[in-house]
């Protein structure tokens, strides 16, 4: 094996090995690891291969450097892991982010029947001055992703299910600003099925809502190919 293959090696043991310390010992956000020369005893790795170990462990969310500190726990948050993993995947290919639309296609499809149960009148409402504000963007010829954004989450929000809104926010992310140009020609129909949802939520109407969303999710845009034509 060469030598940098030793080190690649060396330094996802090294990771491994302070994830285990780090869970072993119970520690908790802001708590500080041992200093960088105690874990290379500790760990017998040279500081090369722990510095590139911690800053696995810094993209990750898991650590964060502190001047005049050291090392520290970071609090868990599971939208920066997978806002990190989705970004470091996509690796600036359009293929990427379509393939993380029909993720986003196939998750709101398999909630959208817990999220009708679930839903309450105050979500309704704020759905609906969402739909108010992407209209009236649209006349303006603005666009409206944040409001388009904060439709869907709410549409989820009653769930508490923090997986799944992880995942969703995470894609959102990885749309915002993503081919706007390709997209302007076909947002007066997506309009139009943002309302036809809400518009089945105030009554109540599973049937209605599902066969919107259904349509909402009919687009180009969710079926990985190069266009955005709505049908």
């Amino acid at each position: 094996m060469t030598e940098a293959g030793r080190n690649e090696k060396l330094y996802i043991q090294a990771f491994r090995e302070i994830r285990a310390y780090i869970m072993r010992q119970r520690l908790s956000p802001g708590d500080l690891l041992p200093t960088e020369a105690q874990l290379c005893a500790q760990l017998g790795v040279s500081r090369n291969v722990l510095r590139e170990a911690i800053k696995s462990m810094e993209l990750m969310g898991m650590v964060r450097a502190v001047p005049g500190r050291g090392t520290e726990v970071r609090e868990f948050s599971l939208d920066f892991i997978f806002q990190n993993v989705l970004f470091f995947h996509m690796d600036g290919q359009d293929k990427h982010v379509r393939e993380m639309f029909s993720i986003r296609k196939a998750l709101e499809l398999s909630f959208m029947r817990q999220a009708f149960d679930a839903i309450t009148k105050e979500d309704i409402a704020k759905m609906r001055a969402c739909a108010t504000e992407i209209r009236n963007r649209w006349e303006n010829g603005e666009m409206f992703e944040e409001a388009d954004r904060q439709f869907h989450m709410t549409l989820f929000r009653s769930l508490n299910h923090s997986i799944l809104n992880s995942v969703l926010d995470a894609i959102w992310a990885a749309d915002t600003g993503f081919q706007l140009e390709a997209k302007m020609p076909h947002l007066a129909s997506t309009v139009t099925k943002h309302e036809r949802i809400v518009d089945a939520l105030e009554k109540y109407d599973y049937i209605s809502f599902a066969q919107a969303m259904l349509a909402h999710y009919s687009s180009g845009k969710y079926t990985q190919t190069d266009s955005y034509e709505e049908y």
